[in-house]
């Protein structure tokens, strides 16, 4: 495998830096500046992208029968190589990136300038692309309708062989004793997750329950929340590196999926976390978003809300807590069913099926080796 970046260290805090660049750049993106500032911008951010997805990796591309874009930026890196070889190209697209952010919530940049430009490069991607790869059903739907393709669908269901059992638990690194109880949400902060509701709701609880945020960028929440009735139980800011996550969530007692129907991409989410909080075996209160209630089927694992309020999310919590030993064998058991084993059968198909189409020349050994290990 080779990496463009250089390896960073990981910190489990990341404080938002407010420098005077980044409020610039901020007030550039909401028009503050009219259309000069808006055309500077656009400049600057063309000869960012260009550095950072054509000319870096274009130089560090091996050899390869087969290249899998995680990012369509990207493409235009590894197309030029790949038409050269006769290799083949999947594209994976992790979400619909044109529909995560409702356009009225866009800042002007963004839906002028920002958005066309990176639309237009997705649609050469999905057009050219010899397999297009996504993680949910509604998700392949949304596809198919804007790009007249469908994708093939790989849950991100759990793989446990990768687990570190070493892993502190969660409940050791928060403080709290076995007569606290901790509800976990996993995930980075989305725009579509009602993290204050979550907060208002853990404020109506009793005093042992407990609320801990695993991911990435709540710095901004947690200083909203820092006077909340519920602020000494609200756990914000914490991480877990990916093969972490699962052994350091089973001592929580309840995870918490908390999207909402924001956006398109949202309404159709089928999150990392979620399979996650299923892996750990623990009672799931979630809002209702089809994609997730299609994975869990008839498995009584938790409660479903309709709509995701203070008051009645603190009762589904309450019930999961009394009901906990039984809901845990249940989501043992549809953990069970969701496994990465099957999905890694399907993608193995669609990987097998474009290098089988496609017509690699000649490389050297140890090109040949290399590109192998980048699987």
């Amino acid at each position: 495998m080779r990496s463009i970046a250089r390896p960073k260290a990981v910190s489990p805090r990341l404080a938002p830096i407010k420098t005077p660049y980044r409020r610039v750049l901020e007030s550039l993106r909401a028009g503050h500046f009219g259309w000069p500032g808006e055309q500077a911008l656009y400049i600057g951010f063309r000869g960012r992208d260009w550095w950072r997805h054509c000319r870096r990796p274009n130089r560090l591309l091996p050899e390869a029968e087969l290249y899998y874009v995680h990012s369509f930026e990207l493409y235009r890196a590894a197309a030029p190589l790949a038409a050269r070889l006769g290799a083949g190209i999947i594209y994976d697209a992790h979400d619909f990136y044109r529909g995560i952010q409702p356009t009225e919530r866009q800042p002007p940049f963004d839906r002028y300038c920002l958005r066309p430009f990176l639309d237009r490069l997705e649609d050469r991607v999905i057009a050219a692309a010899d397999g297009v790869v996504t993680v949910s059903e509604g998700v392949a739907g949304l596809i198919e309708r804007a790009f007249g393709r469908r994708a093939t669908v790989i849950r991100n269901c759990h793989d446990e062989r990768r687990d570190r059992a070493v892993a502190p638990p969660l409940r050791t690194v928060l403080g709290l004793s076995a007569e606290d109880r901790l509800c976990v949400v996993v995930g980075n902060c989305k725009p579509g997750m009602a993290i204050s509701v979550v907060a208002d709701a853990l404020a109506l609880l009793p005093e042992r329950f407990h609320l801990a945020f695993l991911g990435r960028g709540y710095e901004t929440m947690a200083a909203k929340l820092l006077h909340h009735p519920a602020a000494s139980r609200l756990h914000l800011g914490h991480f877990a590196a990916p093969d972490a996550i699962v052994p350091s969530i089973r001592s929580a007692d309840i995870g918490l999926v908390i999207y909402e129907p924001y956006s398109e991409n949202y309404r159709y989410a089928l999150p990392n976390g979620f399979f996650q909080i299923v892996a750990a075996g623990l009672p799931i209160v979630r809002g209702h978003l089809p994609e997730i209630e299609a994975a869990i089927g008839d498995h009584p694992v938790g409660v479903c809300l309709p709509h995701l309020d203070q008051a009645t999310l603190a009762q589904a919590i309450l019930r999961c807590a009394e009901d906990a030993a039984a809901l845990r064998a249940n989501a043992a058991a549809l953990a069970r069913e969701l496994r990465w084993e099957t999905e890694a059968a399907r993608l193995r198909s669609l990987i097998d099926s474009v290098v089988a189409g496609s017509t690699p020349v000649a490389m050297d050994t140890t090109a040949r080796d290399h590109s192998r290990h980048r699987g």
